[in-house]
């Protein structure tokens, strides 16, 4: 059984942004007529080169009979309330942890901290993983939400950040994306642990396929 869990970093994207204050942990993003133009088109460019991987790409998690009938991903239209500016908060990070995998595996994890925020008025918080076989640099966010089984999939999605000094991330679900299992039961991936289990709807990223 493969054991690719996800393309680690491969989707990762920037853009300048202005910031609206929220609280001392968290700021929502807000952007104005013309970044908010420059945001959907990078997203939708960003759409595009995932959908050709998908199609072309050796590493593609898609059979050769499934590639030959691939036309796309589907995704949640753009949400701009959904993209965050978030302080990592360190009070648990250092913690050895197992994380499960489909596969019957567990992966070694550190519980690196959590972000805080809400959504919709809900306070949310999501523990941010460093997965000890990958590249160091990466910090793993899974969660499962009230779309999952509805219009998302079943399992949740995962959100990948490259690791940084000053403890302040974008957090932006609109690139949030399905694991691998989600195309093919040959790949093994992540579960998402229980604490990253939300109980608010995150209409944003990546669809059921």
């Amino acid at each position: 059984m493969a054991t690719v869990s996800r393309p680690a970093g491969y989707f990762l994207v920037g853009c300048a942004l202005i910031l609206a204050s929220c609280s001392s942990d968290y700021k929502r993003v807000e952007l104005n007529s013309q970044e908010s133009k420059s945001y959907i088109q990078e997203l939708t460019s960003f759409r595009q080169r995932k959908d050709v991987f998908f199609r072309t790409g050796p590493s593609s998690p898609l059979t050769t009979d499934q590639k030959a009938s691939f036309q796309h991903l589907n995704y949640y239209p753009p949400n701009l309330n959904l993209i965050f500016k978030v302080k990592l908060l360190t009070n648990r990070s250092g913690k050895r942890i197992g994380i499960p995998a489909t596969g019957g595996e567990t992966r070694p994890a550190v519980d690196f901290g959590e972000f805080s925020f809400r959504v919709g008025g809900k306070p949310v918080v999501l523990h941010v993983y460093k997965m000890l076989a990958d590249d160091p640099g990466m910090l793993f966010v899974p969660f499962v939400d009230e779309t999952c089984g509805k219009t998302s999939y079943p399992g949740g999605r995962y959100i990948d950040l490259q690791e940084d000094s000053s403890g302040v991330y974008k957090l932006d679900f609109n690139y949030a994306y399905n694991p691998y299992c989600a195309y093919n039961h040959n790949f093994s991936c992540p579960i998402v642990p229980q604490e990253n289990h939300i109980d608010v709807a995150i209409d944003a990223g990546e669809m059921k396929y």
